[in-house]
């Protein structure tokens, strides 16, 4: 959202006027409380992941993390996800085609989801597959 939307926004609903420099402050406020959040949802992705191979076994669950030194914190790199479920749903459902998209995560920490997707027996799509990756390239698929 640009500054003057806030700004006017602020003016029509709260009926006070702000200048710029309080927008501005607002705005940077808010881009690091979400940055916070994002970073507290980061550590528990470890139990997401652990959750998701006790409920689902015999599903493929990856997760990677870069890490610089020893003692330097984690970034998160990939995360993938094939459940068992999905896996045995499209051998005996689906059409044996393949399709691979992707988008963009507009986020403080940028990357792509993407997404395997088949052909179910009413020619619709069936999502078995996705990963969260630094950039589209076959050797994040492994």
């Amino acid at each position: 959202m640009k500054l003057r939307e806030i700004q006017r926004r602020v003016a029509s609903k709260m009926h006070v006027n702000v200048n710029m420099i309080k927008c501005r402050k607002a705005k940077k406020m808010m881009k690091d409380k979400l940055a916070g959040n994002f970073l507290q949802e980061f550590t528990m992705l470890w139990d997401y992941v652990d959750e998701l191979r006790l409920k689902n076994p015999g599903s493929t669950i990856k997760i990677t993390v870069n890490r610089v030194t020893p003692h330097s914190p984690t970034y998160f790199k990939r995360f993938y996800v094939y459940f068992e479920a999905l896996k045995r749903g499209w051998k005996e459902g689906c059409r044996p085609i393949l399709g691979l998209d992707g988008c963009f995560l507009k986020c403080p920490f940028k990357g792509k989801l993407l997404v395997v997707v088949g052909r179910d027996g009413n020619n619709h799509m069936y999502l078995f597959a996705w990963a969260i990756v630094e950039g589209e390239c076959i050797d994040y698929w492994e």
